[in-house]
Parts: structure tokens; C-alpha cells; sequence
């Protein structure tokens, strides 16, 4: 139940190809839609979703989750904070809307105003991205015409059950027995002769086995002339799978036997293979086979 307080509050909700009919946005490849109050008008970024109401003075944020109703009460309970002035905090208890759904005031400080804020977050029923509506304005600004509007729009959300198993297992068999390697360096020239000059490298390594397990290996060194640290640490053991990101995209989810998870978004451009954004290479012969064995 989160959001963030930049006045554009960068969201997590990855726009999709929408289809909109009167008022109903509709996110087919998420299995959510929902109705534009009357009144609001919808600005769509490269991030997300934001409705502002001039009349009102206020805006309602819609951002994207994956976690289920348990987690979305215990997040609830922490302080909202970041290094802009931020600082909102639960005032009461929190309102159970339905069994998969929960709402919250808080009251507190955005970006060192003093603001309040009602926020609904939302279990999605078919395990997929649930979504959080957040109802902010200045603390003499927040009316109930305000808070009814972000409950009308919580009434209009849909969701529905999007089959896109094809689609994650092409990915699997693409993955399954191969060793995913991420390299990067930087090297700094000494500016005067016989100066300090450095550099720093990075190495990650994962291994996906076929049986549905993997090893992770995360090496960096950092060097300076006469000077030196060096780090190699093991990630330990666990499974993999082929699931949804937090922003609707194919994920490489990787859970490890000490309780630690990652996730990573998938993408493949111009023949290349993209882990969160970064480039990675897709081996399985030779040394650069998976360790499997």
C-alpha cells in the first residue's frame, strides 16, 4: 500500500496496449480494467497512471503489486518515508472493503507538506497483479467528495484470469540448461604521472539447470594501485521459474533454500538477452556450461 510522492509519483503500473471503451481503461494483457470517475482526467506516462481533478485539488494514483491480502496489511502498518520529506503514517485502523481488499488513512508529510492520504490495496483473485489506489492532497485540501471518488473508482476495478502459460513456458525451454553471465568494468586513468589510477569490475553467473534448480554466483573486485579489496560471495541454492514481474512482464523467479528471492524481468532484443535492463550472455557449452552436475 505504498506510494510515492513526487506530484508525478512515479508508478509501477506498466502500461500495456489499452483498448478504452467510454470511461473503461482496459489492461487485456493484465486482466485488470477500470472506469474513469466523471469529472477526472486521465494522464498516461512511460510509468503509469495518474487522475487529477482540478475542482477537487487532489489526485488518485494507480499502481501495480504482487502480494496477496496478508502482506498488503502488514506493509500497511509501516511508516511511508523517503529522502524528499516524505513521512505518512496510519491513523486508526485499517477498513476491510471485501475479503480481498483493505483501506487506510494516513496523515503526515509529502515532500515536507503537511498531507494526508487514503489508500485502498487490492488482491488480485487470480493471482495475478493486485493493484493499490492512492487518494492524496494537502491536509486542508482532502475532502470526503475525495476519498468517494478513489472508493468509486475501487468499485469499478475488474480482473480477470489471463492464461499466458504458453507464453512463460516458451521462455522456460529457452532458459532451461543454459548459464546466464552479466560482465561489466570500469578502469580510471591516473590524471598525473604516477598518480592513483583504479578500476572495477563485475561478474554475475546464473546457472538454470532443467531439473528446476540453479546456482548464483556474484563476483566483483575493486583495485586501486597499491591498494586492494576483493569480493567473491556465493548466492547459494534454490528453484527457478518462469512467472509475472511486478510490472506484468515474463520474470525470471528465483527462490533460494535461505528464504531469499529475486526477481527478474525478461526481455530479448536485436538477438540479446535482458535481465532487468541489463545484457546478459546465454551459453551452455564448454566452460561456459551450467554447473548442473
Amino acid at each position: 500500500m505504498r506510494f510515492i510522492s513526487s506530484i508525478l509519483f512515479y508508478l509501477t503500473f506498466t502500461l500495456m496496449a489499452h483498448s478504452q471503451e467510454s470511461n473503461r481503461i482496459n489492461y487485456e494483457q493484465l486482466g485488470i480494467s477500470f472506469l474513469v470517475p466523471n469529472g477526472w482526467q486521465g494522464q498516461e506516462t512511460s510509468n503509469g497512471v495518474l487522475l487529477q481533478n482540478q475542482s477537487l485539488g487532489g489526485i488518485i494514483l494507480i499502481s501495480t503489486h504482487n502480494q496477496n491480502i496478508s502482506q498488503i496489511k502488514a506493509e500497511a502498518l509501516k511508516p511511508i518515508q523517503d529522502e524528499q520529506g516524505t513521512y505518512l503514517t496510519l491513523i486508526g485502523s485499517l477498513e476491510d472493503l471485501s475479503p480481498t481488499a483493505v483501506a487506510g488513512t494516513f496523515d503526515g508529510y509529502l515532500q515536507g507538506a503537511m498531507a494526508k492520504a487514503y489508500i485502498i490495496g487490492v488482491e488480485n483473485p487470480y493471482k495475478g497483479l493486485g493493484v493499490t489506489i492512492s487518494i492524496a492532497a494537502n491536509s486542508d485540501r482532502f475532502t470526503d467528495e475525495l476519498k468517494n471518488a478513489g472508493l468509486e473508482l475501487y468499485q469499478s476495478f475488474e480482473f480477470k484470469e489471463v492464461d499466458r502459460s504458453k507464453e512463460f513456458e516458451e521462455w522456460k525451454a529457452f532458459l532451461a540448461g543454459y548459464r546466464l553471465t552479466y560482465m561489466s568494468s570500469y578502469y580510471s586513468p591516473s590524471a598525473t604521472e604516477g598518480g592513483i589510477s583504479g578500476g572495477m569490475s563485475q561478474k554475475r553467473v546464473i546457472d538454470l539447470c532443467p531439473e528446476g534448480y540453479f546456482t548464483m554466483n556474484n563476483s566483483s573486485s575493486f583495485q586501486m594501485d597499491g591498494l586492494g579489496m576483493n569480493n567473491d560471495k556465493g548466492k547459494g541454492n534454490g528453484s527457478w521459474e518462469i512467472g509475472m514481474g511486478e510490472d506484468g512482464s515474463p520474470a525470471l523467479l528465483l527462490k533460494s533454500y535461505t528464504g531469499e528471492n529475486w526477481s527478474y524481468s525478461l526481455s530479448f532484443a536485436e538477438n540479446k538477452l535482458y535481465l532487468n535492463g541489463e545484457h546478459y550472455f546465454r551459453t551452455n557449452s564448454g566452460e561456459n556450461a551450467p554447473n548442473c552436475y
